[in-house]
């Protein structure tokens, strides 16, 4: 006779078939997120390694062909000069043949003395002095030929010169320099700013509704496009401030001083900062949160002011992180280039910046460069996105050791 089982007996196994199908699920989706995870690191590291590779050909490919470009170049500077030394030479054989030519035409010794007087001290000084002019602009190519093609030196005329129409001659040292003043002036700008707003909505500001709101637009402004920036500050800086001002010269020595132009390292810089801004605040608020609150009651208690706890306690500790934001957002002003299209950072600008003179960054000479169709521009972009990331990773370096140095000094 079969055996039934009762409610009561089979219960526990439904439990425990229960329990072990919920534990396979639970393996199976371990397994499938781990494997998900891999997948995307393998991705995100397969395109990096792509990406590195392509950058490192192309700039293979420029050291390789820019000694030939750079040897084609002289051979045409020299043959210029060759062609003003022979024309100089046709041009005072031509005098001396005229003069003798008129020579022979004057029928008594007083006519040949006078005109032989009038070649001489008139013409043919004016002539040689006409010619000398010329043979300067001739001399000028001297100049330009470079008698070195190492590697060492093709980077270093390309990191001191400007751009030029020509691969072979062009540099980026105007965009270096327009990109290192856009960082710094953006760190100077919203890093007082950015901590600033941090502090007081942490520490002084009373916890209400409109305290609330400004928090939650400071987070959406992390997320707004920085094309939008870049209209805001076209508008303000531009439109508002710089235009109006537009012809006027700043009495101070360069690179501070100089006629003002209406879209200007300055006003880039500033529009730079409110893009900036909100990274920097919400990565200080998250600093200056993850400070304990026993180190504020301490001091408190030790009779200590609110003021005299943010400048010593609060934001000494609140450092590093501080300084992390800001590592983020100086990254990410070097490397914008979108907010500045609009503002009108130019492609091709051959002098030195100063802070209120037209400019030009990095990323906006690789585009210019990158969308020619030669290949000789797309090396050049190649080797300036080089000096691009080493720049970032230069800078970043220096605001790591500076976390590293302050982090050590905390001590909570």
């Amino acid at each position: 006779m079969s055996q039934v089982q009762s409610p009561q007996s089979s219960a526990p196994r439904q439990r425990l078939e229960s329990n072990l199908s919920y534990e396979q699920f639970r393996a199976f989706t371990d397994r499938a997120f781990r494997w998900v995870g891999f997948s995307a690191t393998f991705f995100g590291l397969a395109m990096l390694l792509v990406f590195l590779g392509d950058l490192a050909r192309d700039i293979a490919n420029w050291f390789q062909t820019m000694p030939a470009m750079v040897a084609e170049r002289n051979d045409v500077y020299r043959s210029r000069v060759q062609e003003g030394e022979q024309l100089v030479a046709r041009e005072l054989k031509l005098v001396d043949a005229q003069m003798q030519d008129y020579l022979e035409r004057a029928d008594t010794p007083e006519k040949k003395a006078a005109m032989r007087k009038l070649f001489e001290e008139e013409i043919i000084p004016r002539k040689k002095a006409a010619l000398a002019a010329t043979m300067k602009d001739y001399e000028k190519d001297l100049e330009s030929i470079r008698e070195s093609t190492s590697p060492g030196s093709l980077f270093q005329y390309f990191l001191s010169h400007g751009p030029s129409n020509q691969p072979a001659e062009a540099g980026i040292l105007p965009a270096l320099l327009g990109s290192i003043w856009i960082g710094v002036l953006t760190v100077l700008i919203a890093v007082p700013l950015g901590v600033g707003a941090a502090l007081y909505l942490e520490e002084y500001a009373p916890h209400t509704w409109l305290a609330k709101i400004i928090q939650v637009n400071i987070s959406n402004l992390a997320g707004v496009p920085s094309v939008v920036f870049g209209i805001l500050g076209a508008f303000l800086f531009v439109g508002m401030v710089f235009r109006p001002l537009e012809g006027a010269e700043v009495p101070l020595p360069w690179p501070f001083g100089g006629a003002i132009a209406a879209r200007n390292l300055l006003g880039g810089a500033m529009t730079l900062a409110l893009l900036t801004l909100p990274v920097i605040i919400v990565s200080s608020q998250e600093a200056i949160r993850a400070i304990p609150l026993g180190l504020r009651h301490g001091a408190y208690a030790l009779g200590a002011t609110q003021w005299q706890i943010t400048s010593t306690i609060v934001l000494p500790s609140a450092l590093p992180g501080i300084l992390t934001g800001t590592i983020l957002a100086m990254c990410r002003a070097i490397g914008e280039a979108a907010p500045l299209v609009l503002f009108g950072a130019l492609l091709f600008v051959n002098q030195n910046p100063s802070l209120f003179s037209r400019f030009t960054v990095m990323p906006m000479q690789i585009f210019g460069w990158a969308d020619r169709p030669d290949l000789a521009w797309r090396n050049n972009a190649a080797v300036a996105s080089m000096v691009l990331l080493a720049t970032l990773m230069s800078l970043n370096a220096v605001a790591i050791w500076m976390r590293q140095r302050a982090g050590a000094k905390a001590r909570w």
